[in-house]
């Protein structure tokens, strides 16, 4: 052999030598997670994972690298060439594996700060368009500590886009039911109370959030030189930096800021700094508390967050139109009109009637007491009873009932129950506890006498799809309130939904089926809205088949019944067909809804730099009334005009978004005209 061979031959051995000493270097000395130190810039993560949660845990096993991409990092180290801001990516398999968080989605709620929180929801399902990874809530490497939970993600996510007062979910659904007491303002609140009377936590905390969680164009420069026109297309952004590259939120959105705000201050007057007491009588009227064993009631109005002065104050009337002015000592009537319009205008007057019939009621329940507690001097229940009856009695007058007419109701009712009360203990024969106003004698006496006589009714009512004439079911069937609505709920329904009907509609199969479902019939015959703009034939079985050859109205679900029915005249295929179709149509209004919420952001977008876009919104809320309809329909009752009106919408959001989208996409730089004259 000769000598320059002997020399290829030991280079090439050495060569060999040195890659297999830097392979096994790399298996066996870099993937341990005390190496990670040695590159200066490493320093502050392996601090923070020391002292994490996760201190046991190797760092590959949460940041898996091949050997082949750690072996590129150790060169790029050797060479000073490494990226001093390492993004380390933990994929959901690393943190499912059955040695660590195997089954966490379907595992229990956790505890995280107050809140408990389920996984399940928030992985493996699209979240407002967004596919969530572990890493996105569990990517926090700062001051908190390694893998730590940024509470500011679960802001970002909930609050973005809400009114101030709103939230995506909820409130309840991270804060749990309220319950204890709660002090604001001078005043003391049942929170529990509240709750159960159907307030909403808006009408209290009137701001919850602050910050639009908005991404600034300066943050793409952060990764790109370029491309910040594709800010403009969120899904398309969401879809590769969230979902391929699993970038963190807070690397790119403003954080928004959550809590408590603002809080109503209703009752907030500049005379209570010397006067603490003043109107305390109206303002706990108003706010529905304090009241002995009454149940807590709002006022409609300040559930409104209508304050003091929105009844206290001058009206100017112009042109017919009424006008807020200076606040006043004597409220007026014509102020309704303001917010309302002038039938709501005799109601006030109504109110105050009935206040003076309820404070001679609750008095002479009271006055009634006195006489039954005096015949046991010493016996403490029964004077108890008859104080809380002469205590809700003075409340009354104090509070003026106007302020709150249904809460007046409801404290002569208790004392009508604690009159009763006291008569049983004392074996009374005589029954003055019976309430004798007519419109206050039981939960929905007042509905009408006091409120709907007034106050207008939509009809029909939209009850989950079904068009329900409310008039006809009052004035003409004759059926109470609580034939539907709960007692003490105001407006919620005792009924679930629809089939809850069936015992009065669906007894037999002789039904006008169109009287309840006048869009399914409808779009059955082909008739479409004509603001839909789109025109349909009926459906082939039209004129043929009946609501009653496919839906049984007499059993507990007609819909379920419905694919037998096909197979009667379609063998082997009706059911299958159905199926079918009802499957295209949830895609299909799937993909429009998605085009919808793009074209909703980007408007929303356009609108918070003061771009006007009034005539696409229109086009857009065009497009949703069609969606609505569709859904309501039912499409399966005529696919043909089902896919037209599809079809339709689709191309008219598609032509919306390149529209936008155009507004802001920067115009083709214009060649040079030496350019143009040499090509």
């Amino acid at each position: 052999m000769t000598r320059r061979k002997l020399r290829l031959s030991a280079l090439l051995g050495i060569t060999v030598l040195v890659v297999l000493l830097g392979w096994f270097f790399v298996d066996v000395t870099a993937r341990r997670s005390s190496f990670c130190s040695n590159c200066h810039y490493m320093q502050p993560y392996v601090d923070q994972w020391k002292n994490s949660t996760h201190k046991k845990v190797a760092c590959v096993q949460c940041h898996p690298t091949s050997r082949r991409a750690m072996f590129a990092q150790f060169i790029k180290n050797v060479t000073r060439t490494y990226n001093p801001r390492p993004r380390a990516y933990v994929p959901d398999e690393a943190c499912a594996s059955s040695d660590c968080h195997a089954g966490m989605p379907k595992s229990n709620a956790v505890k995280f700060l107050s809140v408990t929180f389920p996984h399940q929801p928030h992985l493996g399902v699209d979240r407002r368009g967004i596919r969530l990874h572990c890493a996105s809530c569990h990517g926090a490497s700062n001051e908190a500590g390694h893998v730590s939970v940024d509470k500011r993600i679960c802001y970002l996510c909930h609050f973005k886009g809400q009114p101030v007062e709103g939230t995506l979910t909820w409130c309840g659904s991270c804060h749990g039911a309220p319950t204890g007491m709660s002090q604001h303002a001078g005043f003391i609140f049942d929170m529990k109370a509240y709750a159960s009377s159907g307030v909403q936590c808006s009408r209290c905390h009137v701001s919850v959030h602050e910050g639009m969680g908005e991404v600034s164009r300066d943050k793409c420069f952060s990764c790109h030189v370029s491309r910040v026109e594709a800010i403009s297309n969120p899904k398309a952004l969401h879809d590769n930096h969230v979902g391929v590259q699993q970038i963190r939120c807070m690397e790119c959105h403003e954080p928004i800021r959550h809590g408590n705000i603002k809080i109503l201050s209703v009752l907030d007057v500049s005379c209570e700094s010397c006067h603490p007491n003043l109107h305390a009588g109206p303002k706990e009227t108003y706010l529905g508390v304090g009241a002995r064993e009454v149940p807590a009631t709002p006022s409609r109005m300040f559930a409104a967050q209508i304050k003091c002065t929105g009844c206290h104050t001058q009206v100017i009337v112009r042109g017919g139109v009424s006008f807020l002015s200076q606040g006043n000592k004597a409220a007026n009537p014509k102020a309704c009109a303001a917010c309302h319009d002038a039938r709501f205008i005799p109601m006030v007057e109504r109110w105050k009637n009935q206040g003076k019939v309820l404070m001679t009621e609750a008095r002479r329940l009271a006055n009634e007491g006195k006489i039954l507690a005096a015949r046991f001097p010493a016996h403490a229940e029964l004077q108890k009873t008859a104080s809380d009856l002469d205590f809700n009695a003075n409340f009354l007058e104090q509070g003026h009932p106007v302020h709150n007419i249904e809460y007046g109701i409801r404290i002569v009712q208790t004392n009508s129950e604690l009159l009763k009360k006291l008569a049983e203990s004392v074996k009374s024969s005589s029954s003055p506890a019976v309430v004798q106003p007519a419109f206050a004698r039981g939960p929905f006496t007042y509905c009408n006498d006091s409120c709907h006589t007034f106050i207008p009714k939509k009809e029909p009512y939209n009850f989950k799809g079904v068009d329900f004439p409310h008039t006809y079911h009052v004035q003409k069937a004759g059926l109470p309130c609580d034939t539907c609505h709960k007692e003490n709920h105001h407006k919620e329904l005792s009924l679930a939904g629809p089939p809850d009907c069936a015992s009065c509609h669906h007894a037999s199969a002789k039904v006008d089926c169109a009287r309840c479902h006048a869009s399914q019939a409808a779009f059955f015959g082909g008739k479409l809205p004509s603001r839909l703009n789109v025109t349909a034939k009926p459906d082939a079985m039209a004129g043929i088949v009946g609501c009653v050859d496919c839906h049984d109205p007499t059993k507990p679900d007609p819909l379920k019944e419905v694919s037998k029915a096909c197979e009667t005249c379609h063998e082997g295929k009706g059911a299958r067909d159905l199926d079918s179709w009802r499957r295209q149509l949830q895609e299909e209004v799937g993909k429009a809804r998605l085009l919808t919420e793009e074209n909703s952001m980007l408007l929303n977008g356009f609108e918070r730099r003061g771009i006007g876009v009034t005539s696409y919104r229109a086009r857009l809320d065009a497009a949703r009334a069609r969606l609505d309809y569709l859904e309501k329909a039912k499409g399966v009752h005529n696919m043909v005009a089902a896919r037209s009106l599809l079809e339709r919408t689709k191309q008219d959001l598609s032509a919306l978004l390149s529209e936008a989208t155009q507004m802001v996409a920067p115009a083709p730089a214009k060649k040079k005209e030496s350019q143009s004259r040499n090509e």
